[in-house]
């Protein structure tokens, strides 16, 4: 949460707070959402650890501007997301959280009026199934981004994303997921490893990047200092 309280005081877009990978406790993503809330830049968003009307409902609740729902492989599964995080009558999100509003300095009046508006609705395609149904996913009712997770992506395809080599395979399956973003007027993004990365991904056309890890930041700045220092 200190950490969070810093990096919310940059001039960055978003700060994702995963659930997915990250040892997050419930606890410990509201007040990582506060945190960055009350800073009045970057909006909180929150990755889920897997997609349930439960998890969307906290994350919304405890004042994300947006989820982020991991392995969802078809439209179905898109729609449910969508269900569960817009509010009636688009969806079937039950409203009662006195925090969800104050992301935007909003009452509880007023947020309940402008949530189904404001929050973002994301998904992450990353598997050979997804590529399958790229189009009945972006075609997807009040959904706002689809999100590619090309570590999982790459695996689902037989290929070794660590190995740090271009793929025709994945770069094939990303051509497919822009094509896709555009034809649907869907924004699309895709988690970077590097901010290297992240700014070659834009000039491809994704809109939504990560420039920074927490933890590769701080293993980099450690092996960094003891460089430096000769150690």
């Amino acid at each position: 949460v200190y950490s969070v309280r810093l990096l919310a005081r940059l001039p960055l877009d978003w700060l994702a707070i995963d659930m997915e990978h990250a040892p997050t406790s419930q606890e410990t993503m509201v007040n990582m959402v506060a945190a960055v809330s009350e800073a009045d830049g970057p909006q909180p968003v929150v990755r889920l650890s897997q997609a349930s009307s439960e998890n969307i409902k906290s994350a919304l609740d405890a004042g994300a501007a947006g989820i982020i729902a991991p392995m969802v492989n078809n439209g179905e599964d898109a729609a449910r997301v969508v269900d569960w995080a817009k509010l009636p009558p688009i969806g079937s999100r039950s409203f009662g959280s006195p925090y969800a509003g104050l992301t935007w300095g909003q009452t509880g009046a007023e947020n309940q009026k402008a949530s189904n508006d404001q929050i973002m609705v994301a998904v992450q395609v990353e598997s050979n199934i997804a590529l399958d149904n790229l189009g009945d996913i972006f075609s997807t009712p009040h959904l706002d981004m689809v999100l590619v997770g090309p570590l999982d992506l790459s695996i689902s395809l037989g290929l070794d994303f660590f190995s740090g080599e271009s793929s025709p395979i994945l770069d094939q399956a990303l051509g497919s997921i822009l094509a896709a973003s555009r034809k649907h007027n869907i924004p699309v993004g895709i988690y970077c490893p590097s901010a290297e990365v992240a700014r070659q991904r834009i000039e491809q056309g994704f809109l939504f990047v990560n420039v920074a890890h927490d933890t590769n930041i701080l293993v980099d700045g450690v092996n960094q200092a003891l460089k430096v220092s000769g150690q």
